[in-house]
């Protein structure tokens, strides 16, 4: 018997076993980079185009990433080319920012004097490094009115984005004043500090709020800790809480922490720098709200005509070297009425046809209401009414006195429906229009669900435009959403439980 066989055979087995590991070894590489790919590409999704206008091209795009969208990093390619485009947001209010607004409030009194000072100081300072580039700070500082007659003052005048120079003016203008009684207003200066946050003009809406104190209220201010709950929820911004340990343990952060559990947030009690910026680093990565987590764009920009074989066109739409390869038509392309001209043509048509409607109407109500009898029935009636007078009077009838038929007066201008409970009631804008729970705006919606300020519609050279007031449940415009938005007619607006919807 040959024994080279077996041993030729084991050979060959070996080395298809070693080939086959390779090739899947390959393929599952392979896998693994068109998934990087395809997660990437994710980011900037192209969800409508409108070519009506060819070789005007509108195309909606909406940007789901991690961080702020970066415009610069966007190109639009024809043929090799770059095409100049111009970006907007799809409406006003529509893509928010992906960073955040962080406010810290630190206890600069006598309970914080010495050591407590710089220990909370220092856990701030090295927590800035954990924030995103894009994240606006300021801190607001507060000790006692009893003892400094100053009250809450702030680090900067203005949110910064510059995190260095935070750091230092940080450092140099916090120094508390030594306080035997341990004195401290610490529910009126969070509630002083919300009112300042209520009043900042384009902040992102994204807000973070941390107290680093002791946690006492040894105050004499009458402001408790349900007004700054309330005033908080109403808000809708959570309040974080560092509680730091001193050395006696007098007071406990019982109080401190029922407000943040009432508004969403988080306290915990701290000895050290390291357990400081641990505590705010976790603050820094509670769960980014879904409204701050997509941004949605109109990309307009004209294609280019002088070398264009067809009435297609390919374009490379690349966002940070991820490329999408995107095909547009001319829609016009072979028809004799122009795309752009249809809409009107149909709106002519309509508009003929309620003339027309209208016509009808009034000549039917003309005829209804006429009540004069022809000149031949008037010389019937005449000689009808002589022959009977030879031989007997005829009394005189009353004359029916034929009233116009009511028709009710529209609103001059837009009107709001506002549906509550299977009820819907009428309310006409004015150049300004305040809805919420409280008696002084111009609609009153008495519901739990509605903030006491929850939003405003503004008339403005013929633009409707609503505007959330930091509502608790937020607004929403056909299901999305918003801060700031232009509305429409037939728009449905939710504030809470109730719908509104837009008639002009």
């Amino acid at each position: 018997m040959n024994t080279r066989v077996p041993i030729l055979y084991n050979i060959t087995t070996n080395l298809l076993k070693s080939v086959k590991h390779k090739i899947k070894f390959c393929l599952l590489i392979l896998s693994l980079m068109l998934n990087c790919v395809k997660v990437e590409a994710q980011e900037l999704q192209v969800v409508n185009i409108d070519s009506s206008l060819f070789p005007n091209i509108k195309m909606g795009i909406i940007y789901k990433g991690k961080t702020k969208f970066q415009q610069d990093e966007l190109n639009v390619f024809q043929d090799e080319r770059k095409i100049p485009y111009t970006l907007q947001e799809s409406a006003p209010g529509s893509a928010p920012e992906k960073g955040r607004t962080v406010y810290f409030l630190i206890e600069s009194s006598g309970n914080t004097y010495g050591k407590g000072i710089t220990i909370i100081k220092d856990g701030v300072k090295a927590a800035l490094d954990n924030l995103d580039d894009q994240d606006l700070v300021n801190a607001g500082y507060f000790g006692s009115m009893a003892v400094d007659s100053i009250g809450l003052q702030m680090v900067n005048e203005k949110f910064t984005e510059n995190k260095s120079s935070f750091s230092s003016r940080l450092n140099s203008k916090i120094d508390p004043l030594a306080d035997s009684l341990y004195r401290s207003d610490l529910y009126k200066s969070v509630f002083e500090s919300l009112e300042y946050l209520q009043n900042q003009k384009d902040l992102p809406s994204n807000k973070l709020f941390i107290v680093l104190s002791v946690a006492r209220n040894n105050s004499t201010s009458s402001v408790s800790s349900a007004e700054c709950i309330a005033k908080a929820r109403d808000m809708g911004i959570p309040i974080y809480a560092v509680t730091y340990i001193a050395s006696d343990t007098v007071y406990s952060s019982g109080m401190i922490s029922r407000i943040c559990s009432k508004t969403g947030g988080k306290n915990i009690q701290c000895r050290s720098t390291v357990e400081i910026i641990n505590a705010i680093t976790d603050f820094i990565n509670s769960p980014i709200p879904q409204s701050m987590q997509e941004a949605a764009y109109d990309l307009l920009f004209t294609v280019f005509t002088d070398k264009l074989p067809s009435s297609s066109v390919k374009l490379d739409l690349n966002y940070k070297g991820t490329r999408q390869i995107l095909t547009v038509s001319d829609p016009n392309a072979g028809s004799l009425i122009p795309e752009d001209f249809k809409k009107y043509l149909w709106i002519s048509i309509g508009i003929l046809g309620a003339i027309v409607i209208i016509m009808l109407l009034v000549n039917a109500a003309g005829k209804k209401g006429k009540g004069n009898p022809s000149e031949e029935n008037e010389e019937e009636v005449s000689t009808i009414l002589t022959k009977e007078t030879a031989t007997k009077t005829v009394p005189m009838e009353k004359t029916q006195t034929q009233t116009a038929p009511i028709i009710p007066v529209k609103p001059s201008g837009p009107v709001v429906l506002v549906s509550l409970g299977g009820r819907t009631n009428t309310y006409p804008l004015g150049n300004e229009t305040k809805i919420g729970r409280l008696e002084t705006n111009d609609i009153v919606i008495n519901e739990q669900t509605v903030t006491k300020n929850h939003a405003v519609i503004r008339i403005d050279k013929g633009k409707i435009e609503i505007e959330d007031l930091g509502s608790t449940n937020g607004t929403f415009v056909n299901g999305d959403r918003i801060r700031k938005m232009e509305l429409k007619h037939g728009d449905r607006v939710k504030l809470g439980q109730v719908e509104l919807t837009l008639k002009e």
